[in-house]
């Protein structure tokens, strides 16, 4: 694999140490890894209160450059906390413009074996065809997966635990969300766009209203609307360690487990269409509780009022 053009990625932490150690551990035990440059972002503290959890994260970071197994191991440092979006979206712009392609994982996150295999793989076969959008590495425990013949499914929504994407793909994101009024007018539109996933529009208006910060969100609705699609593993490459509470916007729960991949032969990808079944199935996976839904509806009355 040395002789490849690896995919550089891009790692975002803020002030868990034991996450980003973990999930650092786990990305060098990736094959390629050591063909991988390695950019860390990390974000600032927002007062006193988090400043020393900031601090032990960077010691961290700065300790294990000097042993780390990567290509290239770099760290960012925010002299402020800027959050979770602009951190992503501003980190992502800056590596994706240097390398053309970027992997993208957030401190919570562990990997298979094949994980950078896998991402590589996919970058390199969808890298000509404008249809995909992104590559998710996280798939959710469907059970229409468990009878599914195929490496590789596709959907309309895009995912955020462990992706990766292109230049061409990322460079004309609305992230202020310009023409969000255009869209809320159309009906047809909003109907197809909530169908991907529960709370996903809601969260959007949040975003426009300026009462969430909802990156994720506003990746997966520029993909939408430029009728990109996302390439999901059938079987697992990335799993989501940081639904303890501990995060940004997850609550604690264990449903969204899932084992990862324990192989390490190479993923069969095939220029596939949306399976509307697994859509379908990955809409009614989570339904939102009722703290959720209440969340919902206030966001949509906010909206409604301004």
């Amino acid at each position: 694999m040395s002789e490849r053009n690896m995919a550089a990625v891009a790692a975002f932490c803020y002030k868990r140490t034991d996450k980003i150690k973990d999930c650092l551990y786990s990305l060098a035990n990736c094959l390629g890894a050591e063909d991988t440059d390695v950019i860390v972002f990390s974000d600032g503290n927002k007062g006193e209160t988090d400043y020393e959890d900031v601090a032990s994260v960077r010691k961290f970071l700065y300790e294990y450059k000097e042993k780390n197994p990567f290509k290239s191991f770099s760290i960012i440092e925010q002299p402020h906390n800027i959050g979770l979006g602009s951190s992503i979206i501003s980190g992502v712009t800056r590596v994706i413009n240097e390398y053309g392609k970027v992997i993208v994982v957030e401190d919570d996150l562990l990997f298979s074996k094949d994980f950078l295999m896998y991402m590589n793989d996919g970058l390199d076969f969808y890298q000509d065809n404008k249809r995909y959008g992104s590559i998710s590495a996280y798939t959710e425990p469907l059970n229409c997966l468990t009878t599914y013949d195929k490496d590789i499914y596709v959907v309309r929504k895009g995912d955020c635990w462990g992706w990766a994407t292109w230049s061409d793909r990322w460079a004309d994101v609305d992230w202020e969300l310009k023409k969000f009024d255009e869209y809320l007018a159309d009906k047809e539109k909003r109907k197809a766009f909530s169908s991907l996933e529960r709370g996903l529009e809601e969260q959007l208006i949040a975003q426009h209203n300026g009462t969430l910060d909802a990156w994720a969100a506003r990746w997966i609705f520029h993909l939408f609307c430029k009728n990109m699609l996302t390439i999901y593993p059938a079987k697992c490459r990335a799993v989501n360690d940081g639904i303890d509470g501990s995060g940004e916007h997850c609550d604690e729960t264990n449903i969204y487990g899932n084992a990862l991949n324990d192989s390490i032969v190479p993923c069969q990808f095939e220029f596939l269409e949306v399976d509307s079944r697994i859509e379908r199935e990955i809409y009614n996976f989570a339904k939102p509780s009722l703290s959720e839904r209440m969340k919902g509806v206030i966001w949509r009355i906010i909206g409604w009022i301004r």
